[in-house]
Order: C-alpha cells, then sequence, then structure tokens
C-alpha cells in the first residue's frame, strides 16, 4: 500500500530529529522503502503526462538508461480505474498528443503544460476523429495557434537549441484525469485523442475551450460532433469484414 505524505514526513522527521543514531538508521531504512514503493506511481503519471525518461532520470538524479532499466515496465502498463475493477490503456496516438503538446508549450517559451497546448496537440493528430470534426467546424491547427498568439502577448518563445523543462498545469492535470473518465463513461477499454478532446470540453473556463469559442464553435455543438462522428465509426467496424 502506498504510504501516505504524513508517514513520509514522519519518517524524515524521525531520520533528521532522533538523537539515537540506531533509531535513525531504522527511520532512514524505512524511509527509503516507502520512497521506493512510491516511485513507480510517481514515474507512471509522468509518463502519462507525457514525460521523456530523459525528463524523469533528470528529475530522478539519476541517467537515462538507469531510469529506463528500472521502470520501463511502466510504460506499457495499464491504467487502474478507481473502482480497481476496469483496466484502461492509454494508445500511443494519446501518449503522442501530449508529447505534442509539450513540444506546443516549449515553443510558445512557456513554463508549463496548458489545455490550449493539449487542444494544439489534437490539431497535430492526423488519423484521429478528434483532429477531423475540429477541421470540420474550421478549427485547425493554424487559426487556434494564431487566437493563442493574439492572446498570449509577449510570451517569449524559446530559441534553437534550447530545452526547457515543461511542467504540467493543475488544469491540464485535471484533463488527463478526465480523460480517464470518459473512456470509462462510454465503456472504451482505452484512452485516445478523443477521449482528451471530450476531457477539454468539460470545464468552459480553460484555455483550450476559449479558443475553440474565439473560433466560432462552442463544447457543446463540438461533443455533439464527436458523439456522432464516433458512433458512425463504431458502426462500421462492427459492420466491416473481419477477414
Amino acid at each position: 500500500m502506498t504510504a501516505t505524505p504524513a508517514t513520509i514526513e514522519q519518517l524524515a522527521h524521525d531520520t533528521v530529529a532522533t538523537s539515537d543514531p540506531e533509531t535513525a538508521l531504522r527511520a532512514l531504512g524505512a524511509l527509503r522503502q516507502e520512497l521506493e514503493q512510491i516511485e513507480p506511481e510517481l514515474v507512471q503519471r509522468a509518463l502519462l503526462t507525457g514525460a521523456s525518461w530523459s525528463q524523469i532520470a533528470r528529475a530522478l538524479g539519476v541517467s537515462k538508461q538507469a531510469a529506463h532499466r528500472k521502470h520501463r515496465h511502466l510504460a506499457d502498463r495499464d491504467i487502474d480505474a478507481v473502482n480497481g475493477k476496469h483496466r484502461i490503456l492509454v494508445t500511443a496516438e494519446a501518449r503522442r498528443t501530449i508529447a505534442l503538446a509539450r513540444e506546443e508549450a516549449r515553443r510558445l517559451g512557456l513554463p508549463a503544460l496548458g489545455t490550449e497546448h493539449i487542444l494544439l496537440g489534437v490539431l497535430r493528430s492526423p488519423g484521429s476523429v478528434a483532429m477531423r470534426v475540429l477541421n470540420d467546424l474550421g478549427v485547425t491547427h493554424a487559426t487556434a495557434s494564431e487566437v493563442l498568439r493574439t492572446t498570449l502577448p509577449g510570451v517569449p518563445v524559446a530559441t534553437e537549441g534550447e530545452t526547457p523543462q515543461t511542467d504540467v498545469s493543475p488544469h491540464a492535470r485535471r484533463i488527463l484525469e478526465g480523460s480517464l473518465r470518459e473512456a470509462l463513461k462510454r465503456g472504451d477499454g482505452y484512452i485516445g485523442v478523443e477521449h482528451l478532446l471530450l476531457a477539454l470540453l468539460t470545464d468552459s473556463r480553460n484555455g483550450a475551450v476559449q479558443t475553440l469559442e474565439a473560433l466560432g464553435t462552442t463544447p457543446r455543438r463540438l461533443r455533439r460532433r464527436l458523439d456522432q462522428e464516433l458512433a458512425a465509426a463504431a458502426v462500421a467496424a462492427d459492420v466491416s469484414p473481419t477477414g
């Protein structure tokens, strides 16, 4: 069972504040065990949000090879839903969308991945139903980027060769968690690009929705069109020949 923050804090306190060396060492050993147990969970969260092995290794203070060797099994591990009964796979396309979103944030020289960058990542996901629906409604990568350039004045663009660390904003983190809920609600066994877009539409205050509204569409209209397209794609898949 994962340790609580209070447990870790208490063990850390006992390690440095206990006067008896043997007791302090025992506390240190227990602290190491707790941190070792929680590390995989934190690494998996980082992978879900699109962090690279280089970024994870840098955060852990180890080499990329060491981080990958220790945690490579997490890259393909399914995500447990909160009720523990469902397992949801994050598709390669969804992971790539988040990686592209991080790239968009870095291109703008921003320190954190935001919802608007996830939208830009979706708009760079050719072959996805989400991108096709957005394009049909007049939302393209070019038009969305232009809106963001005009609504984020004075943002420095990262110069060539710079690779700033990109964190994940609280809004964007909620979208990543919301994509899991969208997948469960629809009975899908995976998180795809479409689930990321559906999650973006649940919060009317985020930057992605504001960008969409600036381009003349609304979350309700977009969700309706996306639901129609996904239903049509599901019917087509059911009637297509299998062999």
